[in-house]
C-alpha cells in the first residue's frame, strides 16, 4: 500500500532573478501551516521590504480542502498573484507562501512583462528550493493486554508506526503515529488477532 504524501518545500529560501528594464524581483517562498501563519509570514515580510514598490503572493494551505489566497498588491489586475498562482499549482507542492518582491526601476513592463516577470521569479526560487516528501499522518489509540505485547510490536513495525505514549496498569494504553493510508488496514488486523478484543480509537 503505497503511503498519502505530500509536497512542500525543506526550508524557507528566496532568489532574485536578473533585472528587467531597472525592476528588481526577488523570490521567497515560506512554509506555512496554517492560513494565519502565511497571513503572519506575509506581514514580516512586507515589513522587511518596507520600501518596495509591491509584494505579491500566493498561498495555500491545508491538504484535504486547501485554502489559497493570491494578491496583486497594486500590480494591474491578473499580472501578478494569478500568475503566481499558476506556478504555485502546478509545482505540486501544499502548505506554502510564495512572495514576490518588486522594487520599480523606472520603465514600465506592460501586462505581458508583468505577468511573465512574476512567473520567472516564482518559478526560480521554488526550483531552487529543496522539495520534500511530508507524510500525512494520523493518531490513534488502542488499549491491550500484556500477552498481546508481541503481536502488538509486529504490527507496529509492520506499517511503520510511532509509538507516541504508553500508559500501564491492569493493561496497556497506547498511542501511536501511522500514516493516513495504513489505519483502516491497521485497525482490521489488531482487532482480527485479537479477536475482536483491541479496537482503535481515532484521537
Amino acid at each position: 500500500m503505497e503511503k498519502i504524501a505530500y509536497k512542500t518545500i525543506e526550508r524557507n529560501n528566496l532568489y532574485e532573478i536578473e533585472k528587467i528594464k531597472g525592476s528588481r524581483f526577488i523570490g521567497s517562498i515560506f512554509k506555512t501551516e496554517s492560513k494565519e501563519e502565511a497571513e503572519e509570514q506575509l506581514e514580516m515580510i512586507r515589513k522587511k521590504n518596507y520600501s518596495a514598490t509591491h509584494n505579491c503572493f500566493a498561498y495555500t494551505v491545508g491538504i484535504d480542502q486547501p485554502v489559497t489566497r493570491f494578491s496583486d498588491d497594486g500590480e494591474p489586475s491578473g499580472t501578478a498573484g494569478r500568475p503566481m498562482m499558476n506556478v504555485l499549482e502546478s509545482s505540486g507542492l501544499s502548505n506554502v507562501l510564495l512572495v514576490v518582491t518588486r522594487y520599480y526601476g523606472g520603465t514600465k513592463l506592460g501586462t505581458g512583462g508583468l505577468m511573465k516577470a512574476y512567473s520567472e521569479a516564482a518559478k526560480e526560487v521554488i526550483s531552487n528550493s529543496k522539495i520534500i516528501d511530508v507524510e500525512i499522518k494520523i493518531s490513534v489509540e488502542f488499549d491491550y493486554v500484556y500477552d498481546s505485547t508481541s503481536m502488538i510490536m509486529n504490527l507496529i513495525n509492520k506499517y511503520e508506526a510511532e509509538i507516541v505514549e504508553e500508559k500501564y496498569g491492569d493493561q496497556v494504553s497506547m498511542r501511536i503515529m501511522l500514516n493516513k493510508a495504513f489505519l483502516e488496514s491497521f485497525s482490521d488486523e489488531i482487532f482480527d488477532k485479537s479477536n475482536g478484543k483491541i479496537k482503535t480509537r481515532d484521537i
